[in-house]
């Protein structure tokens, strides 16, 4: 009732979070109060408590982006958003948990050759629980790297490593063997899966010539790259990057390592110079930096 004699009636019971709270004289609906940011973390890959009085809550929460994967890169993903409207009677403790990005993998250049590129590691979860109820987003999946350059710049479809936690970008890429002669000369060996399911690519032979397959992805690391080989030299496949675990409020969550590039051989511009370079590594981990968030609203 305000001074004048009139009755307002709330429009939301206890307990209810609305959008807007409404009150009415009967004729008339006013609009009162607003949402207003109470929280955000700021800081990554660290497990918070934090207390929140009562009041009514929206909270919105993402997790850290995918690594990009190395040489030419496939970007990593974004993470999902989640969210979350709660009410609390009481003063309530919350865990919050804000996860850093994936680290990217590598690759590596000698003489106009690039090797099959790492995939990058997947986002770190972010996650906030109040009473037990887990508000959780899933990290973007790890990039895929670029497949392997011969010295004449020609970017071949094969060698790459997959990304971690990536679906359809999991998979390490196939080897490719071209036995012309100078700088056309080119073994691209397969690529490492990426954690945890990625299958590693196949392997090719040629006339003295092998790309050798990668290995697949394991729940504790991204698959190794493949070996490329002729009969005068050859070149490693990079390693694949380790899966890493975290956890806050009793829950466990991680980022899964991107597999290795796979080794290439070939000649030089020049087309003289026999020449080998090590596959790039897959991301392992995540880093202190972060496109994710938590965000909690109060509303009054």
């Amino acid at each position: 009732m305000d001074s004048s004699g009139t009755v307002y009636y709330v429009s939301a019971g206890l307990g209810d979070c609305p959008n807007r709270l409404k009150l009415s004289d009967g004729i008339h609906t006013y609009t009162v109060g607003n949402w207003r940011l109470y929280y955000q973390a700021a800081s990554v890959n660290s497990c918070d408590t934090i207390e929140l009085p009562p009041g009514c809550y929206y909270a919105e929460v993402a997790g850290g982006n995918g690594g990009d994967g190395g040489n030419n890169p496939g970007s990593g993903g974004a993470a999902t958003v989640a969210s979350y409207n709660f009410t609390l009677l009481q003063t309530s403790s919350a865990y919050v948990f804000r996860g850093g990005n994936g680290n990217s993998g590598t690759s590596q250049t000698s003489t106009g050759l690039t090797s099959g590129g790492g995939g990058g590691a997947s986002g770190l979860d972010s996650i906030l629980i109040v009473d037990g109820v887990v508000t959780q987003s899933v990290g973007g999946g790890g990039g895929p790297g670029g497949g392997g350059v011969d010295a004449t710049g020609k970017a071949y479809e094969c060698g790459w490593g997959g990304g971690g936690n990536a679906g359809d970008n999991m998979n390490g890429g196939t080897g490719v063997v071209n036995s012309a002669i100078g700088t056309n000369a080119f073994v691209c060996a397969g690529g490492g899966g990426g954690s945890a399911t990625g299958t590693g690519g196949g392997s090719v032979s040629g006339t003295l010539m092998t790309a050798n397959a990668g290995t697949d992805g394991t729940a504790d690391a991204g698959g190794n790259g493949g070996r490329a080989v002729n009969s005068l030299w050859g070149a490693n496949g990079g390693t694949g990057g380790e899966t890493v675990s975290y956890s806050c409020g009793g829950q466990t969550f991680y980022s899964y390592g991107g597999g290795g590039g796979g080794g290439v051989n070939g000649k030089g511009t020049l087309g003289i110079s026999s020449v080998s370079v090590a596959g790039g590594d897959g991301g392992s981990g995540v880093s202190n930096e972060s496109a994710g968030y938590v965000r909690i609203y109060i509303f009054g």
